[in-house]
């Protein structure tokens, strides 16, 4: 049976945020921030808390042990599990953040089915992702093809068939921003072209 790259790599994953994508890691968090909402917040897909501590986000669900080993100091209480099949209550948050995560779910209707179940009610999913339609996404998508040990196991979506899959179940565009390649440097805007590297979508539970 085959490992998640996540738990067999966790370390090598990790560090990528402090070293090659140090800056694209700094401007996707400026993008989520952007969009963040106060409240109770959980990451589903925390992987080793890069994300979920400079959010303040204080719950984190991820399939990783070693992932979750890592998020010790960073992510109050870590929790093992998938968003398939999500460990709380209903109504139990405010806020939850799939944050370069949609793309690894195995079953993507049913987590989005958790989520809305665990939401309060007009509480908020943040999604951060790599758009395929994209010059990155298109890069991505090649190397999956070619075996890399992230993107072969991916599933890269365009911004639109999201939202459409996202309206389909109860939720409303709320946000949008993302960080797109601008000369030399990176930037965040509110709109989405073939440059966009990294992409922040926010919508609400109606």
């Amino acid at each position: 049976m085959n490992r998640n790259p996540f738990d067999v790599y966790a370390e090598d994953y990790d560090r990528w945020f402090i070293t090659e994508g140090r800056e694209v890691y700094t401007y996707e968090i400026r993008a989520v921030c952007g969009e963040m909402p106060r409240g109770k917040a959980l990451e589903i897909g925390v992987g080793t808390g890069r994300f979920a501590a400079p959010l303040g986000v204080r719950y984190g669900l991820d399939p990783s042990l070693n992932a979750l080993r890592l998020a010790g100091g960073r992510v109050d209480y870590r929790i093992v599990g998938r968003g398939e099949e999500l460990p709380f209550k209903s109504e139990t948050f405010s806020v939850v953040l799939l944050i370069v995560t949609v793309c690894f779910l195995e079953d993507v209707e049913r987590t989005i089915k958790e989520v809305r179940r665990v939401l309060k009610r007009n509480g908020e999913l943040l999604l951060g992702y790599v758009p395929r339609e994209t010059r990155t996404g298109e890069e991505y998508i090649r190397k999956g093809m070619r075996g890399h040990r992230f993107y072969s196991v991916a599933r890269f979506w365009s911004t639109s068939d999201l939202l459409s899959l996202l309206e389909r179940y109860g939720f409303q565009k709320r946000g949008f921003r993302s960080v797109v390649r601008s000369g030399r440097g990176l930037k965040v805007v509110p709109w989405e072209s073939r440059e966009t590297v990294f992409s922040v979508l926010r919508v609400q539970k109606s």
